[in-house]
């Protein structure tokens, strides 16, 4: 047996008045060889072939190392400090702390329970006197998991050595949850029994637990965590502390159980041929060191940004030199008053409004830029409403760090989180050009921007220093779901800046004003961007935020009402502040309500605003109605001059669209036609910089009409035609006589009905609306959401009062429908760690399954009246015999090669296929008295279980597993496919998308 020192195991007495504990010197070149051979035999990791394992005391060995270097090297700065401030701001503590928790998180793997998963490996066990029953003899095994064992082996031992066994258990619960999977309280009862009690037990087998008590005090000298320490009490953990060490340990962990990183190592083989840890060689402290200097370089994982020195040129120069503007160009007001604020008040929160067009996105990335610098931050996370707005932005995210890189020259990871990213090609190039976690590369040469393959993965998709999302991103922040603290982790080290931040409805703005609460707790700035915020919901924003800040809100009431436009209001340690700004000068728009009763008037009256050309758009609200007045509109134009655009084409298919939109009506367009028309749902409205001539528009709430607007005449133009250099946005009412006025029959069901009659009876009362000065924006809106002023004809009250009835019946069930799974409470910057086991848990609805139901049902539960079910769609080819085939694109040709679906990587056609992607309405497919959660389940259901699809082998290709794959049938002699599903018929057309039909 090898020689070993002595750890000391004795249990000092308790002293009378807890105090905090002393840590002491870390003893880093302690290694495996100090343990007994009981300590050492347990197994953590089998596999790589009968010949590889790793020993539970070596993997703590490597998750520990590990976090040492996540602690230098990844975490930011101001998360190091969140860490470190139940410990006096001490990060040395801090640290210390960290690397114990990682170094004993699997300590549970010693117990009966885990050990008997493997029969073979058990035998090192049984070698040492221990008994191992076979896995099916323990019976109730699952009720106790090895993260609960580790929870409480530790808990057990801080209270035998004299410390405060209540403390204890808030950070013992760190290590229980390391998984992601929260337990509820029942749960843990019903563990702690069997842990008590059953096989395992100090009354059962006592070695089991002198094992992991020895093992935890081994790690505990190891890292200079005061493990034995009579008389006092750990500190306590509030919540958010808590997560700032929970998330990290998950990632250490990940890491450390990645065996390309993490190697197994050859298994104790004695010279009789027979397992036996006596003799084993353990790596010594230099080959640890080595071994973990391999995985971090492996692993490439990325540093926080680092930003260049504080400019010291004035303003203007700094604007001219980021974002490369010419001498001639000079920001705004607003942009110029938000560095300053940045840079003065230290602000935790910012909501900025400004006009459409006016330099939002410019204004954010200087202001973050200040706020990470102040705040020791390693980056910035951009959220957008859209996955198409969210591809728009990142090419001027791109651009905006390539600024910063040429001052600051690093290697800066990067990650555009959404699910069709793969579509986007700067990222696409950006990940190719990246070397694989599993090759080495030379830092010295190895600098620019980078995207990873790891990164992008499920949970992991918000850990880069910058990341490009969609909204969804932060909201599933708020979400009680299986490893919801990893999406904290990705949040909590950044400036989170979320751009059209009026876009949320009443069941996302729950999730949202939960997620500013946290975002709040963590001291993490935020950045809120928007054309046009009703009053209410500013003050809800900035509510929801210092609640987590638990301040006390002096000088809230400021924000309400018209507080001027464009403002910047601030929350920061000194309270609450507005900044009115001088606004730039408005060509003037003119609003006017139009009588138009069908699809064949809006394109007769397109016919004569054309005449002498132009190009205009008509937004409409429902895509069913879009599609309908495309096909009136290209009646008249023919297809060449008429476009549709709505979210349920394929994402391949949508791209080309977007790119098209650009090239025709973007600023500097060199090939915008002589006359064209655009039929758009409200994807138009958001993020994309394109001009038109004219605007017909359904109605809507007034802030998003005055969105739609910052489309019309945006860019300035010489050559507008005749009758059309006036701005117009034409407003769609079917009877102008009507009482209140009749518009599309789908609007109501994507708007309040009270929010689009305000829109029409200010219009009503006025005749039409004319746009001319900035404050023009925030005056609409405070009236248009007003709940004293009224609005129309005194006719209209009836319907004012049961439209106002409806909504505040809709919004409470949409609230109430939220808060069930939404992670969040009154007192939620009062919790502390314990209530990981109380408030925390999720379930399938929330998606807890990896697999494509859950996916879906992870969106669903976020987002609520859109189109939810993300799907794959391939094409299934009849005349062929049925084989699958690539779906029909726009400007490809038909592409009739079959898909290789039985190979893993279907012969290098993985990005195809995830390209052709597609969200589908489960409102379309409700059956009478079915919510909408469980259309979601069965549609999703229905295609997860397809046969058709069920042995594909590239299904298990990791950028298709979990993903829902629709096959459709091709319809011969045509593009069309059809499929009959849960007892509709879906088709799909290049021309006109994705259509639902009851059969």
């Amino acid at each position: 047996m090898m020689a070993r020192k002595k750890i000391s195991d004795e249990t000092p007495s308790v002293l009378a008045v807890a105090t905090a504990p002393i840590f002491l010197a870390a003893r880093s070149d302690l290694d495996a060889s100090e343990l007994s051979d009981l300590a050492r035999c347990f197994w953590a990791k089998t596999g790589g072939g009968a010949g590889a394992w790793l020993s539970v005391v070596q993997h703590l060995m490597d998750t520990a190392d590990i976090a040492e270097k996540l602690f230098d090297g990844y975490l930011s700065e101001h998360h190091r400090r969140l860490m470190a401030s139940v410990w006096d701001g001490d990060q040395s503590k801090a640290r210390a702390s960290f690397v114990f928790l990682a170094g004993v998180h699997d300590a549970g793997k010693v117990s009966p329970q885990f050990a008997c998963q493997s029969a073979e490996l058990a035998e090192l066990i049984r070698d040492q006197g221990i008994s191992v029953m076979r896995k099916k003899d323990y019976a109730e095994r699952a009720f106790l998991p090895h993260g609960l064992v580790s929870q409480f082996a530790l808990q057990e031992v801080v209270a035998a050595g004299g410390g405060d066994p209540r403390r204890a258990r808030q950070w013992a619960i760190l290590v229980g949850i390391h998984h992601g999977r929260y337990p509820d309280s029942d749960a843990v009862r019903v563990a702690h029994q069997q842990y008590k009690y059953q096989e395992g037990s100090v009354t059962d087998e006592p070695r089991w637990g002198q094992a992991r008590s020895e093992i935890l005090r081994w790690m505990a000298a190891r890292s200079g965590f005061p493990l034995i320490a009579p008389g006092t009490a750990l500190p306590e953990l509030p919540i958010a502390v808590a997560s700032g060490y929970a998330s990290a340990l998950v990632i250490a962990d990940w890491l450390a159980s990645n065996e390309e990183y993490f190697p197994l190592r050859p298994r104790p083989i004695n010279g009789d041929r027979k397992l036996s840890i006596e003799g084993y060689p353990e790596l010594t402290a230099e080959q640890q060191r080595a071994r973990v200097e391999r995985a971090w370089k492996r692993a490439a994982f990325p540093s926080p940004m680092r930003l260049p020195e504080a400019p010291t040129d004035e303003i203007a120069d700094f604007y001219r030199h980021r974002f490369g503007w010419p001498a001639s160009y000079r920001p705004t007001c607003a942009q110029r008053e938000a560095v300053e604020i940045a840079s003065t008040e230290d602000p935790d929160l910012m909501i900025v409004e400004a006009p459409p067009g006016s330099g939002k996105t410019e204004l954010a990335f200087a202001a973050a830029e200040v706020l990470m610098r102040a705040r020791g931050l390693q980056g910035v996370f951009v959220a957008l409403p859209t996955q198409a707005t969210t591809n728009a932005m990142f090419e001027r995210v791109t651009a905006w760090l390539t600024s910063i890189l040429c001052d600051e020259p690093q290697k800066l990871g990067i990650q555009l989180a959404h699910g069709k990213n793969s579509l986007n090609e700067s990222f696409m190039k950006l990940l190719e050009s990246g070397k694989s976690p599993l090759e080495v590369y030379d830092d010295e040469e190895d600098l620019g921007l980078h995207a990873s393959r790891w990164m992008g993965q499920r949970w992991r998709s918000t850990l880069s220093p910058v990341v490009v999302g969609t909204i969804d991103q932060v909201l599933l922040a708020a979400l009680k779901s299986r490893h919801v603290l990893v999406r904290h982790l990705g949040l909590m080290g950044k400036v989170v800046v979320i751009d059209e931040v009026h876009a949320a409805d009443e069941y996302m703005e729950t999730y949202l004003e939960a997620a500013l609460t946290w975002l709040g707790m963590y001291g993490i700035p935020v950045v809120l961007l928007s054309a046009t915020l009703p009053p209410a919901r500013r003050r809800a924003l900035l509510d929801a935020y210092r609640r987590g800040r638990g301040s006390s809100g002096e000088g809230a009431e400021s924000v309400e009402g018209v507080i001027g436009y464009p403002v910047i209001s601030t929350l920061s340690a000194a309270g609450v502040h507005v900044h009115e700004i001088t606004g730039e000068a408005e060509d003037p728009k003119r609003i006017i309500p139009t009588s138009l009763g069908s699809p064949d008037e809006i394109a007769e009256l397109l016919e004569r605003e054309l005449a002498n050309g132009g190009c205009a758009v008509v937004i409409r609200n429902t895509v069913r109605e879009a599609q309908e007045t495309y096909d009136a509109v290209k009646a008249v134009f023919g297809r060449e001059q008429t476009t549709l655009l709505h979210s349920r084409f394929l994402a391949a298919e949508r791209a080309v669209r977007d790119r098209r939109m650009l090239e025709l009506f973007g600023k500097g367009a060199t090939r915008r036609p002589q006359c064209h028309v655009v039929v758009a749902t409200q994807v138009i409205e958001q993020s994309l910089d394109v001009d038109f001539d004219l605007m017909l528009t359904d109605p809507a709430p007034m802030d998003l009409v005055l969105q739609r607007i910052g489309r019309l005449h945006r860019h300035e133009r010489s050559d507008r035609p005749v009758g059309l250099r006036e701005a117009r946005c034409l407003v769609l009412v079917e009877d102008l006589f009507a009482v209140p006025w009749a518009y599309s029959t789908g609007t109501d069901h994507v708007y309040s009905r009270h929010a689009v009659l305000r829109t029409l009876g200010i219009l009503s009362d006025r005749g039409e609306i004319t746009v001319r000065e900035p404050i023009d924006y925030a005056q609409l809106t405070a009236l248009a959401y007003s709940d004293v002023e009224t609005v129309g004809p005194v006719q209209w009250a009836d319907a004012f009062n049961t439209a106002l009835d409806e909504r505040e019946r809709s919004t409470a069930q949409s609230r109430m429908r939220a808060s069930t799974w939404c992670l969040d409470g009154m007192n939620v910057h009062r919790w502390k760690a314990p209530k990981l086991e109380e408030k925390f848990q999720g379930n399938v609805a929330t998606g807890e399954d990896t697999k494509g139901p859950g996916v879906a049902a992870a969106r669903a539960a976020v987002r609520d009246g859109e189109d939810q079910i993300p799907v794959l769609v391939v094409a299934i080819d009849p005349e062929l015999g049925n084989v699958p085939v690539p779906p029909p694109l726009t400007g490809r040709a038909t592409d009739d090669e079959k898909l290789e679906v039985g190979e893993y990587n279907a012969r290098g056609r993985i990005a195809d296929i995830c390209s052709w992607s597609i969200a589908l309405p489960p409102w379309a497919f409700r059956a009478r008295g079915q919510t909408v959660d469980q259309a979601v389940d069965a549609v999703a259901g229905a295609i997860w279980d397809d046969p058709i699809t069920a042995e594909w082998a590239c299904r298990e290709h990791p950028f298709l597993a979990g993903e829902l794959i629709l096959a459709m049938y091709k319809t011969p002699g045509s593009e069309r496919l059809t499929r009959d599903l849960c007892g509709h018929t879906i088709t799909y057309s290049t021309e006109r998308g994705m259509e639902v039909q009851g059969q």
